[in-house]
């Protein structure tokens, strides 16, 4: 079970703070805070973690710098998150992602490639990151065998991950996202007692990408 599945590297362009959505606004209040104008009631957020804003490589159709020909290759558009479009994140995400990280889909419990992946106890050296920007979410050391289906971490880096109360279905939890793009990443329990934190983030396998590598040098929080 403590086989890598795969190893990505850091995308090289990132992703700023969330695009606004129908569900959810989150609205810059100050440099470092964010709040959230939740577009229904039931939806209430908990805390948004600060998270330096970071930039979007959509696959635009901007020209290279110093031609104006229709022949000449096309580069990237930098953008931030806040003004990319749903149609750019449907071209930059596989299917799946864009279902789970952008529509808040779940994958089936079992299916996921990093469920059964524990790198601290075969000493990888490396870091989870937000699949759809890159941003740093969990420590190889945060993540423990739950027995959920999913994969679990008992705390992320601070300033990661965002929260936010989801009363639908007629049930109460506690929604995760990643603080810096908005993605989808999963929901908090709390009170289970599996590690001294207290706390277990259930994150889909699809929403996070293992990238080999020195870790970022940030402390660990919980984050309800």
């Amino acid at each position: 079970s403590g086989a890598e599945p795969g190893a990505d590297t850091p995308p090289r362009m990132l992703v700023a703070p969330r695009a606004a959505s129908a569900r959810t606004r989150l609205v810059q209040t100050a440099p470092r805070a964010l709040a959230c104008a939740s577009a229904t009631a039931p939806r209430t957020l908990l805390a948004v973690a600060a998270a330096p804003p970071l930039l979007l490589a959509t696959p635009g159709a901007g020209r290279c710098m110093g031609g104006s020909s229709s022949k000449a290759p096309h580069r990237p558009v930098l953008k931030m998150a806040s003004e990319v479009t749903d149609e750019e994140w449907k071209a930059k995400l596989s299917a799946e992602e864009y279902r789970i990280l952008r529509k808040k889909g779940t994958e089936r419990a079992g299916t996921g490639k990093y469920d059964k992946f524990y790198p601290a106890e075969t000493g990888e050296t490396g870091y989870f990151a937000c699949a759809g920007c890159g941003n740093a979410l969990y420590s190889a050391a945060a993540k423990f065998n739950s027995g959920c289906g999913w994969p679990a971490f008992d705390k992320c880096y601070e300033g990661s991950v965002a929260t936010e109360v989801d009363e639908s279905l007629f049930m109460r939890r506690v929604e995760i996202m990643c603080a810096a793009c908005g993605g989808h990443l999963g929901h908090v329990f709390e009170g289970e007692h599996m590690t001294p934190t207290n706390e277990r983030h259930c994150v889909n396998s699809v929403s996070v990408k293992w990238v080999k590598g020195a870790a970022p040098d940030k402390a660990e929080k919980k984050v309800v």
